[in-house]
């Protein structure tokens, strides 16, 4: 269990509101932790989902396997393909972040060499086994957290002696003058980005003893609510320091606010910490989970069955990991100076997988075992599908091309593996 909530904790990053606030806080006009709260209800009910047939199908393979088993192999498919899309990008969006991170402190050094290296790093430590891993991944979260936990200190000090509103206020958390509808649900859009992570502790389900697999599901949830936590208390702490602070972008807010409150170390401690916290223990877990679950689909004969070829040394999926660290290079260095649009376009992926897993709950409790529990595995996952529903319509309009574009290459890779390749995917449920 513990590893678990490490990986997800490293997964969704204690310390990422440090470089999502300022976008935040833009969209939501100065309610971040208020968005963190309400990310946090958005997100449960599909967590829930996800625990409920992560009890049913501990395999790998995540919401693939459960829309698989819950909607049939097409869907399954659908599924695959659009959680791959959001696991696909995450490590190139963790690349950028983190070269660009570096690069406004080294400027000598340019972005794509920082962005290599970080790839590389990556590739390297997700083949040598997830033993190791699971040991540099205890380490790394240590870390975040006394940096988090050096920023409270420093940033409630700073409160004390009468820096931003001089205390915590309710008007940091939630300002009915700059209110909007539209804000909160951009905010959110971008704040429920910080919680994605709960989902990829299921892409473990053959790496976890037998016996302990019904944790997978908990595991998530649990992890969700800790991160959550620690989110809502940063931004808390920063927004009311922010009235105060000199913040010269969005990108930069939090770093300027850490500066007004400590001073320039505490800015290059948070600068440095958001940048390998992004780029070596996120992209390493990111990377672990969406190799295994190509591993997966590959194994099915939904994508190329080289994808599943494991390590005789260590029983790792060799060719989906340098699969991915390839594509994530290529993302990486095409969107180095577009992080918005990487982002969003990765929250389609995402978002829309969630749907399928939350019809899944529905296809296979309610049809398949013809169960009589009306709000377990009908209203709840009926409330999951309007929120998602809820937060895809405030993507912009280039997302949903791209997104569209995304659907009709799977749409064809699909028709025409079966058309000219005679595939039948091989199912193991």
């Amino acid at each position: 269990m513990s590893d678990l909530v490490i990986y997800g904790m490293v997964y969704m990053l204690p310390i990422a509101p440090f470089a999502l606030y300022g976008m935040i806080d833009k969209a939501s006009r100065g309610m971040v932790p208020f968005v963190y709260v309400l990310s946090l209800l958005a997100m449960a009910f599909t967590a829930r989902s996800y625990q409920l047939l992560s009890r049913e199908f501990p395999v790998a393979g995540s919401a693939y396997t459960y829309t698989l088993n819950g909607l049939g192999a097409f869907a399954g498919f659908l599924a695959g393909w659009m959680v791959l899309l959001d696991y696909i990008i995450i490590p190139g969006l963790l690349a950028v972040i983190s070269g660009a991170a570096m690069n406004s402190l080294l400027p000598t050094i340019g972005r794509t060499v920082w962005i290599i290296g970080f790839v590389g790093m990556g590739t390297i430590l997700n083949l040598v086994g997830v033993s190791v891993t699971a040991r540099i991944n205890k380490l790394l979260l240590c870390l975040m957290l006394l940096v988090l936990l050096i920023f409270f200190g420093v940033g409630g000090w700073a409160l004390h002696e009468g820096k931003g509103h001089g205390e915590l206020t309710m008007v940091a958390f939630l300002n009915p003058h700059s209110f909007t509808w539209a804000g909160l649900g951009a905010g959110v859009l971008l704040g429920s980005s910080n919680f994605l992570g709960f989902d990829a502790i299921t892409t473990l389900g053959e790496e976890v003893r037998h016996e302990k697999r019904h944790l997978l599901g908990a595991a998530g949830i649990g992890t969700m609510a800790i991160i959550a936590i620690l989110a809502i208390a940063q931004t808390w702490v920063a927004a009311d320091l922010a009235p105060g602070a000199h913040i010269l972008s969005a990108d930069t807010a939090f770093y300027d606010i850490a500066r007004y409150a400590g001073g320039n170390w505490l800015f290059v401690l948070v600068s440095v910490s958001t940048a390998l916290a992004f780029g070596i223990p996120c992209a390493i877990v990111c990377q672990m989970g969406v190799s295994r679950i190509i591993y997966a689909m590959g194994r099915d004969r939904q994508l190329p069955r080289v994808m599943s070829r494991l390590s005789r040394r260590n029983r790792q999926p060799w060719v989906a990991n340098l699969f991915v660290a390839a594509v994530t290079l290529l993302l990486a260095l095409e969107f180095q100076n577009h992080l918005d649009e990487i982002a969003l376009f990765q929250n389609f992926g995402a978002l829309s997988a969630f749907g399928l897993v939350n019809l899944s709950v529905i296809g296979y409790f309610r049809f398949k075992k013809q169960s009589t529990k009306l709000f377990s595995h009908l209203i709840l996952p009926c409330v999951a599908l309007i929120i998602v529903a809820a937060l895809m319509s405030a993507m912009r309009l280039e997302t949903w091309k791209m997104g569209g574009t995304w659907i009709a290459a799977g749409f064809t890779y699909y028709w025409m593996s079966r058309r000219f390749l005679g595939r039948d995917p091989c199912i193991q449920a």
